[in-house]
């Protein structure tokens, strides 16, 4: 079925962090409110955009798919908050109780994976089935890059055309196969006033210098009832290794895990002919829930726990003086242009910058 036929249409509302929006695909030929809806959820420095090849496939399959701009991201507002992965959750979890969904389907990619496990702990409604797109919060390790942003704080001081040229680069470095209008769309909302003071919280809260801070072990004994897990990722991640996808094993019994030989970090862009078919199918054939395996530990929690029973050990690196040091060095070349306003709360009302309903 060509995709040309699937109707998306794009929404704004406010909610309790400001105006959120998002974009939904239907089925051809109804509104697909008679069919369990799939929510979207992307990852960092990206936008609800990320979908627009996978989401209309699985509205060509007969399923409502909805997508939304996290705070911080796309034409959501960029507010003074903490942009923690569990904040994070809380405003996913308000939006979807505002669009009624009792029953869905729940697919986070990257950190959109971390905050996709904790909406699981909110329990807007029932997630049936949860998928995780080279999702964050499956081990430790994450690409050097951002664990030097999150650490050095740098990002909060960027202005804001230095985050669109930033956007722009990092997008043909990490492939994803956008194209021109795409990475000219994703580069100019990243500019937007407020949007590096997003990204610096979140990568602060999420990364330090060992790696990633949360862990789906942290959290999985908080979800009430832990559904059907798939996971699917790109052999060539640059951004989170592969092998997190058999790691997860390790702490779950029972996981679909897909791998995509000639994917990267986005395998829903890059992968979507083999992803999509099989992704309708987990969503829809009955599979049993996962179960926690007994004594499974994250990662810096059992190293805690041994750590504990031979007592301290000196810290080689500490964040602390690595921030100071990058603030003191590298901060001078991160103000070559203005602020823009960039401590105030921001929203696309304020920008004049509502999107219209456009094809996606």
């Amino acid at each position: 079925m060509e995709n040309m036929s699937i109707r998306c249409r794009s929404h704004v509302r406010s909610f309790s962090a400001g105006e959120v929006h998002w974009e939904e695909w239907s089925p051809p030929g109804n509104d697909g409110k008679h069919t369990r809806t799939v929510v979207l959820v992307h990852g960092l420095s990206d936008s609800c955009r990320t979908w627009n090849r996978l989401a209309p496939a699985l509205a060509a399959g007969g399923r409502r798919v909805v997508a939304l701009d996290l705070p911080g991201h796309g034409h959501s507002a960029r507010p003074d908050a903490p942009y923690t992965v569990a904040w994070y959750a809380g405003v996913v979890a308000e939006w979807i109780r505002a669009l009624g969904l009792s029953d869905f389907d729940l697919i986070g990619h990257s950190f959109g994976g971390s905050v996709s496990m904790c909406v699981a702990i909110e329990r807007p409604g029932r997630v049936h089935r949860l998928g995780l797109v080279a999702a964050g919060g499956i081990g430790s390790e994450v690409a050097l890059p951002l664990r030097f942003a999150a650490v050095t704080g740098l990002l909060e001081l960027a202005a804001p055309v230095l985050m669109g040229v930033g956007t722009h680069a990092g997008m043909l470095v990490l492939g994803g196969n956008f194209n021109a209008e795409e990475r000219r769309h994703l580069a100019r909302v990243n500019a937007r006033p407020g949007t590096a003071r997003a990204l610096s919280r979140t990568l602060r809260h999420a990364i330090d210098l060992r790696g990633q801070r949360e862990h789906l072990m942290d959290i999985a004994h908080r979800i009430p009832e832990i559904p059907p897990v798939a996971v699917y990722w790109g052999e060539r991640d640059p951004v989170i290794p592969v092998r997190h996808a058999s790691d997860i094993d390790r702490y779950l019994e029972g996981v679909a895990v897909r791998r995509f030989a000639k994917a990267g970090h986005y395998p829903h862009r890059e992968a979507v002919a083999d992803l999509a078919p099989d992704l309708l199918r987990f969503l829809d054939e009955p599979r049993p829930a996962p179960r926690l395996r007994a004594g499974a530990r994250a990662p810096r929690a059992a190293a805690a726990a041994v750590a504990a029973q031979v007592g301290p050990r000196p810290q080689r690196w500490a964040d602390a003086p690595v921030r100071q040091w990058a603030m003191r060095s590298l901060s001078p070349l991160l103000r070559q242009a203005p602020q823009q306003d960039a401590g105030n709360s921001v929203s696309p009302a304020d920008l004049g910058s509502r999107p219209p309903p456009v094809p996606c």
